[in-house]
């Protein structure tokens, strides 16, 4: 055996505390492994990132030992939850075993010696001859670095994973790529090291790279099958690659049947159900109300994907939220229920897989050796689950080949962030960056505008992109045009197309929410195209729209009116009339003059407001006479109040998800341009989204349900001030994002249709003509740092503000704790610590204690008729709020802790019109 062997190979050595440095090693910069540095996790791997600089850049490096010899041999665990581990957890002593032996000589007994060597001894080589073994009589040298090829060497060389293997496979020295790379398709695929991130904008080939890279490490580099595992977003993504990667196409997986494939090993007896056995499990552990045209389960299934996906703490979510009671509770007693009956769900696949893999030392080492090789695709929409899941099996040599795009983050509600690719060599030390700069998909009017578009955001990697096509017309046009009219200007562009020979498949529309296409849908059932869409009966039941088709009918006939339309009018806009209408007598009703009379039973407060409800009924009444469907829609929006009603229930929501209220207004209200007909359009809208999708018709989707697809035409419909960006999104940049990656779908022509009257300010970004403003980026996690609080200790009643930017109540006290209930209506326990502000709560009068008395009794009532426990309808902290603050409208009972836009829609009405009957 010769030492230190070839420079190529850049070996180190590990020697004891005190003793010599062998002359090889005299001028290699020296790392110290003492008790210091393995003294917490924290300090572990820090010494282990650079160590991994030293093993991935393969400098020769002198590790100073100064602990126990089996320091390192200690096979962690980690016992606490998932959610507490977060995206960046590793185990540092798994990461040190290998990082300290895996290319370096161990001299701690005096000679140095090389471990691979001894090993190798598995598959017949024997140490000596002029390298590290003689295999077949042959000298091979052993390489512990980074697999790939090596120039210089005087002869073959073996990997260490071969040998882990019990394989003997020589690493070739040429190795061809893929034929019909472009440049930098080729950088990336021939990559030589550890990690390696690939930047691909969109259009860029990124499917081709990564299946070109899978092809050369299997193919090419003779890495073991056994070893590689690409990772696709989804079933359609994963179904691609293994198109194009034949021979490979058993190495790819979804992230989520990569986790199943985990948990199945750890498990093997589990089975997977579907969202209805979700529903009832989850059913029996929280108590919720039941209601027509609601589903009270859905909030609670958003909030398991939260934890599981964006390693949120339980409590925080419900904290965060005001339609979960009782989930932080409910969530490790679901999980239990699951597996005590051999079962999981969807995403638990995942979650339940890292936490297999925290837990069993022996199951990650086995999966961490399937994942020497590890190819991510869509990296960017990686979500902190995610990529914990992928750091445990690919550490600790974390040769992690990631593709992906920071400018198509879009996911940022389930935890995606840009940082994950800006960061990225803080997750993969020492990782090599590639950048493929040229758009195969797009126009350069559409490559020109989206670049100058993303360059009004800060939080990105700067890259070029140039569009590979010469410029053959328009293929990027913005119309500013009547609200009205948008949805027709769509059809006809379509209908344009179809005749100019474009297949309907060919075609797609695309929203920043899901309500405001059916307005599309609608125009196209006109004009008899179909569409391929996920509207239905369901998109058109929420409050808000339940209230204004109610308003309609009645406003169309007050002379048959129905009860369930009198009460559905009632609650939307609030009133403080519900549960007074529910008590009249108002089965008997038929005409309007009916009831107007039906305020004699009620005293001179409530019959004010009777009446104003019945003027306003009389005066949309007259609009309807003329039997336009849009000029009533617009009075219920901007006279009756429907229009600020939704604003107020938006205004309670955290993001912008899915669709607002808002936006279902302006949804129905563009709708009726396309059929201006009173009688009968709730029948015809309705009837319209309802109708069957056909697989080949125009594509009509959100925009985050479309990334990596692309059409020949592609229409950017509803680009308005609030709807891109959201008036809900926190995070402009990423709307900047959706925006982009809307355009950017068209091969050959993109048209983006906005409101004249309310134009989105990223038109103006298209071109560049807009200011630049700041921006703030989003946080991705809950942050809390204790602290000890500056003032007097709040008393129950008091409020407070806590660490994590929190505000609520103080409900009680418990050793060196507080009970706090949020703003969002959930109670929360934290350490005195986490208190930064507090405001003394103003003691109730005689007046306002009254009036908690008669929302207790309310309370009582409305949790009896809902089968619930009474804190689910509101805490004590919360009425006596209300109480303090005496408020008249839908906005002001929002400023109360403990009330959101789940709370607000459920009970706003009933305690309104309770605090406007006290006086």
């Amino acid at each position: 055996m010769t030492i230190p062997g070839p420079k190529a190979l850049g070996r180190g050595v590990v020697v004891t505390a005190g003793s010599p440095v062998p002359d090889p090693w005299a001028d290699a910069p020296v790392v110290v492994v003492d008790q210091a540095a393995l003294s917490s996790n924290e300090s572990a791997n820090t010494l282990a990132d650079r160590l991994h600089v030293a093993w991935a850049t393969r400098q020769p490096t002198v590790i100073e030992w100064h602990v126990d010899p089996q320091a390192l041999a200690v096979h962690e665990t980690f016992d606490g939850a998932p959610w507490a581990a977060g995206g960046d957890f590793l185990f540092p002593l798994e990461r040190l075993r290998f990082l300290c032996f895996s290319n370096n000589y161990d001299a701690r007994s005096g000679e140095p010696k090389w471990w691979w060597a001894v090993k190798a001894s598995s598959i017949g080589a024997s140490q000596g001859g002029p390298a590290d073994v003689l295999l077949n009589g042959t000298p091979h040298w052993i390489d512990g670095g980074p697999r790939g090829p090596l120039d210089s060497l005087d002869h073959a060389i073996v990997h260490g994973e071969s040998i882990d293997m019990g394989r003997e496979r020589t690493v070739p020295t040429e190795i061809p790529l893929v034929s019909d790379l472009a440049v930098d398709q080729a950088a990336a695929v021939a990559h030589v090291g550890a990690a390696a991130r690939i930047i691909a904008p969109a259009g860029s080939g990124k499917t081709r790279t990564l299946a070109a890279r899978l092809t050369h490490l299997i193919d090419g580099r003779a890495i073991e099958p056994g070893l590689v595992i690409a990772v696709a977003y989804n079933t359609r993504a994963a179904s691609e690659l293994r198109e194009r990667v034949a021979g490979a196409a058993s190495t790819v997986r979804t992230i989520h049947s990569l986790g199943w494939a985990i948990l199945r090993e750890s498990n093997p007896t589990l089975d997977l159900i579907g969202e209805r056995d979700v529903r009832n499990v989850l059913g029996n552990l929280v108590s919720v109300p039941q209601r027509a045209n609601s589903d009270p389960m859905g909030p609670y299934i958003e909030a398991l994907e939260q934890v599981r996906s964006g390693l949120f703490d339980p409590g925080d979510v419900e904290a965060e939220r005001d339609d979960v009671p009782g989930f932080a509770d409910a969530f490790e007693p679901y999980r239990q229920r699951l597996y005590g009956t051999g079962r999981v769900d969807h995403g638990e696949q995942v979650y339940g897989a890292i936490e297999a893999l925290l837990r069993d030392p022996d199951l990650r080492g086995r999966w961490q050796n399937r994942c020497r090789h590890l190819l991510v695709d869509e990296f960017q929409d990686l979500t902190p689950a995610y990529l914990l899941l992928l750091r445990l099996v690919a550490s600790p040599q974390l040769q992690v080949f990631g593709v992906g795009d920071d400018d198509q983050v879009i996911y940022g509600y389930a935890g995606a962030d840009p940082g994950y690719l800006i960061d990225f060599d803080t997750y993969f030390p020492a990782a090599h960056h590639y950048a493929l700069e040229t758009n195969y998909r797009c126009p350069p009017d559409v490559v020109v505008a989206a670049t100058t578009l993303l360059g009004y955001n800060d939080r990105r990697i700067d890259k070029t992109i140039k569009a590979n096509r010469t410029s053959d017309g328009v293929a990027l046009t913005v119309k500013r045009e009547d609200n009205e009219q948008l949805a027709i200007i769509a059809r006809d562009t379509i209908v344009d197309w179809i005749e100019a020979g474009i297949r309907t498949d060919e075609i797609a529309v695309l929203s920043r929410v899901n309500s405001s296409l059916i307005p599309l849908k609608a125009a196209l059932a006109e004009a008899g195209v179909a569409t391929n869409d996920l509207l239905s009966a369901d998109s058109i039941r929420r409050t808000t729209l339940r209230a204004l088709f109610a308003w309609m009918r009645l406003a169309a006939d007050p002379e048959a009116m129905q009860r369930s339309d009198v009460l559905e009018a009632v609650r939307r806009p609030g009133r403080g009339l519900n549960r007074i209408a529910q008590n009249l007598g108002i089965r008997r009703i038929s005409e309007l003059r009916d009831l107007e009379s039906l305020s004699v039973d009620l005293d001179a407060k409530q019959a004010s407001r009777w009446a104003s409800f019945c003027q306003d009924l009389e005066r949309v009444s007259r609009v309807a006479r003329n039997g336009d469907a849009g000029e009533v829609i617009d009075s219920l929006i901007d006279e009756i109040g429907l229009g600020s009603s939704a604003r107020t229930l938006d205004s309670g929501r955290g993001n912008a998800s899915r669709s607002s209220h808002l936006d279902d207004l302006v949804a129905i209200r563009r709708a009726a341009a396309i059929r201006p007909r009173l009688d009968g359009f709730i029948e015809w809208i309705t009837q319209v989204v309802a109708t069957r999708t056909a697989e080949d018709g125009v594509t009509l989707s959100s925009v985050h349900r479309v990334k990596g697809m692309e059409w020949s035409r592609v229409i950017v419909f509803g680009v308005d001030r609030g709807a891109l960006p959201h008036d809900l999104a926190s995070d402009t940049e990423e709307e900047r994002r959706v925006f982009h990656v809307a355009i950017t779908r068209a091969i050959d022509q993109s048209v983006v249709l906005a409101d004249k009257r309310r134009p989105s300010r990223f038109l103006g970004e298209l071109d560049g003509s807009a200011p630049k403003r700041t921006t703030e980026p989003k946080k991705v996690r809950f942050e809390r740092a204790p602290a000890k609080p500056a003032f007097a200790l709040p008393a129950v009643g008091d409020t407070v503000r806590i660490a994590g930017g929190y505000k609520g109540t103080v409900t009680g006290y418990g050793g060196d704790e507080i009970t706090v209930m949020l703003d969002r209506g959930v109670e929360l326990t934290v350490a005195m610590g986490e208190i930064k502000e507090v405001t003394k709560a103003a003691s109730l009068d005689d007046d306002a204690l009254a009036l908690v008395e008669l929302l207790k009794a309310w309370r009582l009532t409305t949790s009896r008729e809902r089968n619930v426990p009474a804190f689910v309808v509101f805490h004590d902290a919360t009425l006596e709020d209300i109480a303090r603050r005496r408020p008249r409208s839908e906005a002001e009972l929002l400023e109360v802790a403990g009330i959101g836009a789940k709370k607000l829609e459920e009970y706003g009405d009933d305690v309104l019109a309770i605090v406007a009957d006290a006086g």
